[in-house]
């Protein structure tokens, strides 16, 4: 089971998932309970855009280890893809009810309340996630995202300045950033932030895009 199981893992690392599909099935031939064989056979069923097959294998997997973290936060991460938004909830919940420190899991719980407009609730998702791990750029860039998206641009340039404190080369979080000061009025320091962005990321199209759309502005 061991070596066939491994091969799998490797195929699955080398992105040839047809390849790990055949080596799990093998290996659950060899030991039928064994929950990490389903597990590893649902994420490359995932990876392979087979939404249905995999979430059977990771009910069979989590039949057989009710605990399973990894098996139930990935079901968790299927179901929402395919809008079974209560169940991908539940699924969220019951990785945080057995692992309390595993932030992400409010990340994937933002993340539905963002799919069914719920943006406060996803506001909140990212407080207790910063709560957990307070040093995280990326956290505070995407709560600035959705501060913006809600119009909320003086809080929202709070997080971006957070995010660019913690990481002075994140691109993203100077995009985003200007959009916050554009929101504000603030176009000279908008266009810095663009400038800021396209310098760290030359190619990056949103950074691009918006500085044109702002240079446009500022002509008319």
């Amino acid at each position: 089971y061991a070596a066939i199981h491994g091969m799998g893992l490797i195929a699955a690392q080398m992105k040839s998932y047809s390849m790990a599909i055949d080596l799990f099935n093998n290996a659950i031939a060899v030991d039928k309970m064994n929950p990490r064989a389903y597990s590893n056979l649902a994420n490359a069923l995932a990876s392979e855009g087979k939404n249905e097959l995999a979430l059977k294998n990771y009910d069979k997997a989590i039949s057989i280890d009710p605990g399973y973290v990894d098996a139930i936060k990935n079901r968790g991460i299927v179901r929402a893809e395919l809008k079974q938004y209560k169940e991908a909830l539940a699924d969220f919940d019951r990785v945080l009810e057995l692992s309390p420190g595993y932030w992400r899991a409010h990340i994937y719980i933002a993340n539905v309340f963002i799919s069914t407009g719920k943006l406060v609730k996803a506001l909140h998702e990212y407080d207790l996630a910063l709560a957990v791990n307070p040093n995280s750029a990326a956290l505070y860039n995407n709560l600035g995202a959705i501060l913006c998206s809600m119009g909320r641009f003086k809080p929202a340039l709070l997080k971006l300045d957070r995010a660019i404190k913690i990481n002075p080369e994140y691109a993203e979080a100077f995009n985003n950033k200007a959009v916050a000061l554009i929101g504000l009025h603030r176009e000279g320091e908008a266009m810095e932030s663009y400038n800021q962005a396209i310098g760290l990321k030359p190619d990056y199209q949103d950074a691009l895009k918006g500085k044109v759309k702002l240079q446009t502005s500022l002509r008319s």
